[in-house]
């Protein structure tokens, strides 16, 4: 361990935000007005993905200028980790609230400790792990983010049309 980095692992903990990762699914009426609303893919998804992504980006930077006061060493590859597992989990967090929101829960406490809010830190922790131990995978995957985000862009764009 003495060799790998520790900051993906402060980067994965920060996507640990329950409050804006269920917006649709702790107001009814707002998923419902948004689910009705025409061409809601690219209206509401987009802004949604880059809100998160600016809250993910906030918490992000004040952990890297942290980070660089207490330790120093902050490189392009961490700055680039912080956009990747910033956008990547702004982007899972809309997937899944789009397509599997939290429905029956009866009191906020049932929604805040939904197991479906840790699907999201799980899967950037597995893949901070991956970029710890093999630096050159996180090129890798943002190479696949930007992939990702191309192909979800052209569906909003093709089911728009």
């Amino acid at each position: 361990m003495a060799g790998l980095s520790v900051v993906p692992v402060g980067f994965a903990i920060l996507t640990l935000n329950t409050p804006i990762c269920i917006l649709l699914s702790c107001d009814r009426d707002l998923e419902q007005a948004v689910r009705f609303l025409p061409g809601q893919k690219q209206r509401f998804c987009i802004p949604y993905c880059l809100f998160i992504f600016s809250c993910n980006m906030a918490a992000d930077v004040i952990f890297l200028l942290s980070w660089q006061i207490q330790n120093g060493g902050i490189t392009v590859l961490t700055i680039a980790g912080a956009v990747f597992f910033a956008l990547q989990s702004a982007v899972l967090s809309v997937l899944l609230e789009r397509f599997y929101p939290i429905r029956g829960w009866r009191i906020e406490s049932d929604l805040w400790h939904h197991p479906r809010k840790y699907v999201v830190p799980a899967v950037m922790l597995l893949l901070e792990g991956g970029a710890c131990a093999w630096p050159v995978l996180l090129y890798v995957l943002l190479v696949l983010l930007a992939l990702e985000i191309i192909i979800l862009l052209f569906i909003c764009r093709r089911h728009q049309e």
